[in-house]
């Protein structure tokens, strides 16, 4: 068997990095980011210690990747989707379908990072990644409305944010009892219309 090549081992290392902060995630949330140490992630990765240091430098380092990751996985969607063209009602429902695919195909993402928000929200390099993306999201939201001519699109953004992560909330708490076509529907109507 012939080595691996450099690309190979690149790939290789990248997977396991993801794996890795899978793992840390899941173990973040269910016992806590300070109930967690670096010997629990890398027993559950079946890694030694000083693999696992070889891909994160600190316990912080890795929680910061690992909602870093969470956070672009659970909104991938949101930028690898067609926005609808140029029709802003188009976008607008798009925008708001996009969000809740995001919730049921992504739901223990998300579950993950309402956990780790919860918990670890108050570690400023953590507040910092989730807030940052929270302002981007609020951006596009904004942008949607403008271009819907929502009177004070920046508020409506926000009231809008808060609606949506209400919604990702009672969706983890109800599972698929909660009404999610019903209540997307009646966002869609209530901005489009």
């Amino acid at each position: 068997m012939s080595p691996r090549t450099k690309k190979q081992l690149d790939a290789h290392r990248a997977a396991r990095h993801n794996e890795i902060l899978l793992i840390a995630l899941r173990l973040f949330a269910a016992k806590g980011y300070f109930n967690t140490s670096i010997n629990d992630i890398a027993k559950a990765a079946q890694i030694s210690k000083g693999l696992l240091y070889s891909y994160f430098d600190n316990k912080e380092q890795l929680l910061n990747a690992a909602i870093q990751y969470a956070l672009t996985e659970a909104t991938r969607l949101n930028t690898e989707q067609d926005m609808g063209g140029s029709d802003p009602k188009e976008k607008f429902s798009k925008t708001i379908d996009t969000f809740f695919v995001m919730l049921t195909d992504k739901k223990e993402l998300w579950s993950l990072i309402v956990s780790l928000a919860i918990h670890v929200g108050n570690i400023p390099s953590v507040h910092s990644i989730i807030s940052d993306t929270y302002k981007g999201i609020g951006i596009k939201l904004k942008q949607v409305l403008e271009d819907l001519s929502v009177e004070n699109p920046e508020e409506e953004a926000l009231k809008l944010s808060a609606l949506l992560d209400g919604i990702g909330i009672q969706y983890l708490i109800f599972g698929e009892e909660f009404p999610l076509d019903r209540i997307k529907g009646n966002i869609i109507k209530t901005y489009v219309e």
